[in-house]
C-alpha cells in the first residue's frame, strides 16, 4: 500500500472523480479501481472480478425468490464464498505472522463484503446497489487490502466530489498514519521479531519486552494503515468509517474488542454473533448459555478468518473463553457496581495483559508459542 504506485493511483482517481461527467463517472471509476488493485497488489483479477459479478448477480436474483428457495441459495452462496476463502488461505505459512506472506492480498476482506452483500440482498436491503457501485466498493483502493470494511449498501450515496477541506483533512490523517506506521510501528516490530523467532534463548525479561513491543507495534501498524485509508478516502470524497478507538484503554475484554478493528468486529457481531445467539436462544431458552456460545463461535470465526492454522483457532478460543468468562461473571455479579478510578486502572492493565499475552499465540506457531509462553511464565521447555 505504501508505494508511489498507490499515490499515483489515488491522484488519478481523484482527478477522474472531479473531471468526469456524472453519467460515465461510476463506470470509469469502477474500471480504474479494478485495474489499480491488479497493478498495486498483483492479484489475479479475472477470477476476483468474475466472482464479484456472480455475487452481484445473486444479489439481484435473491430478493425475487420465494422464501424457502432464497434461504437455500443464500446458504449455498455463503458456503461457496467461505470455501473459496479457505482455498485461497490454505497455503499460508503457519509458523509466524511477523511478515507472513498472503497468497491473494485482500481476499479475506472481499469475502466479508461478499457475505454482507448476499445477506443484505436476501433481506431486501441491497436492491439499489448498481454494478459499478458494487465493483467500486469491492475494489475501493484505500480499503482494499486492510480495511476498514465498507458496506456495499450506501457507498455511492456518501461519495462526493473531492473538496479542498476534505483533501486537507485527508492529508493530515495520512501524515498521522504514516508517523504511526513508519516512525513507531516498524522499529518496534523489528525489535520484537528476533525474540519471537527464537524464544528458546531469550530471557524472561526479553520475552516480556518483546510481548509488549509486539502488542503496541501491531496496534500502531494496523491503526496507521487505517488512518492512511481513511485519509485517502477523504481525499477521494468518500468518508471511510473509523476502525480503532484507543482499544488498550478499555477496562474489560468486551470493550476492547468493540474498539479494536471496529469495522471487522462489527461485521462479526452482525453476521456471526447475532445469528448464532438467536438460534441458540430459540432452541435452549437460556440467554446466558446462548450468549457464551455466540461469543465462542464469533471468536473462533475471527481466528480462522486470519488463517487456517491451529494457533489461530486456539487464539480465537482463548478470546472466546475470556469473553464467555466475563459474561458469566457479570451475570452472577448482578447489578453493576461503579468502579473507582483505581479499580478501573487495574482492570485496564489486566485487560491489556490478557490481550497482549494472547498475541503470542496469534504471532507464533503452536510449538514456538508454547515455548514463549512457558518461559515467560517460568515453565521450563
Amino acid at each position: 500500500m505504501l508505494s508511489w504506485t498507490f499515490v499515483a493511483v489515488v491522484l488519478v482517481l481523484g482527478a477522474l472523480a472531479v473531471c468526469l461527467p456524472r453519467a460515465v463517472r461510476p463506470w470509469v471509476l469502477a474500471a480504474v479501481s479494478v485495474a489499480a488493485v491488479g497493478v498495486i497488489w498483483h492479484v489475479p483479477m479475472l477470477p476476483l472480478l468474475a466472482a464479484t459479478l456472480v455475487v452481484w448477480g445473486l444479489g439481484v436474483v435473491l430478493p425475487r425468490l420465494d422464501e424457502r428457495l432464497r434461504s437455500w441459495v443464500l446458504a449455498a452462496s455463503i458456503v461457496a464464498v467461505v470455501t473459496g476463502l479457505a482455498l485461497c488461505r490454505s497455503g499460508e505459512d503457519e509458523a509466524t505472522t511477523l511478515g507472513a506472506p498472503i497468497r491473494v492480498v485482500g481476499v479475506s476482506y472481499i469475502a466479508l463484503k461478499f457475505i454482507q452483500h448476499l445477506v443484505d440482498a436476501a433481506a431486501g436491503r441491497a436492491t439499489g446497489v448498481g454494478l459499478p457501485a458494487f465493483v467500486r466498493v469491492i475494489f475501493f483502493v484505500p480499503t482494499y487490502a486492510s480495511g476498514p470494511i465498507e458496506s456495499t449498501t450506501g457507498f455511492e450515496a456518501k461519495s462526493a466530489d473531492p473538496s479542498w477541506t476534505g483533501i486537507a483533512t485527508g492529508v493530515e490523517r495520512i501524515v498521522f498514519g504514516l508517523g504511526k506506521k513508519l516512525l513507531i510501528a516498524d522499529p518496534v516490530l523489528a525489535f520484537a521479531a528476533p525474540t519471537f523467532s527464537d524464544p528458546v534463548h531469550a530471557t524472561p525479561r526479553a520475552l516480556l519486552l518483546a510481548m509488549y513491543a509486539f502488542a503496541f507495534g501491531l496496534y500502531l501498524d494496523f491503526a496507521g494503515y487505517s488512518d492512511i485509508a481513511i485519509g485517502t478516502g477523504y481525499c477521494l470524497g468518500v468518508p471511510v468509517r473509523e476502525n480503532f478507538n484507543w482499544p488498550y484503554l478499555s477496562a474489560d475484554l468486551a470493550a476492547l474488542w468493540q474498539r479494536w478493528h471496529m469495522s471487522f468486529t462489527g461485521w462479526l457481531r452482525d453476521f456471526v454473533f447475532v445469528p448464532v445467539t438467536r438460534r441458540m436462544l430459540r432452541r435452549t431458552k437460556r440467554p446466558l448459555a446462548s450468549q457464551v456460545t455466540g461469543q465462542m463461535a464469533t471468536m473462533l470465526a475471527c481466528g480462522l478468518w486470519h488463517g487456517l492454522a491451529w494457533h489461530y483457532a486456539l487464539w480465537g478460543a482463548y478470546h472466546g473463553i475470556g469473553l464467555g468468562s466475563l459474561s458469566i461473571w457479570r451475570a452472577r455479579r448482578g447489578t453493576p457496581v461503579e468502579r473507582s478510578p483505581l479499580r478501573t486502572a487495574l482492570a485496564t492493565v489486566a485487560t491489556f495483559h490478557f490481550f497482549a499475552f494472547g498475541l503470542v499465540l496469534f504471532a507464533c506457531g503452536l510449538h514456538r508459542a508454547a515455548v514463549f509462553m512457558g518461559r515467560l511464565l517460568g515453565v521450563a521447555f
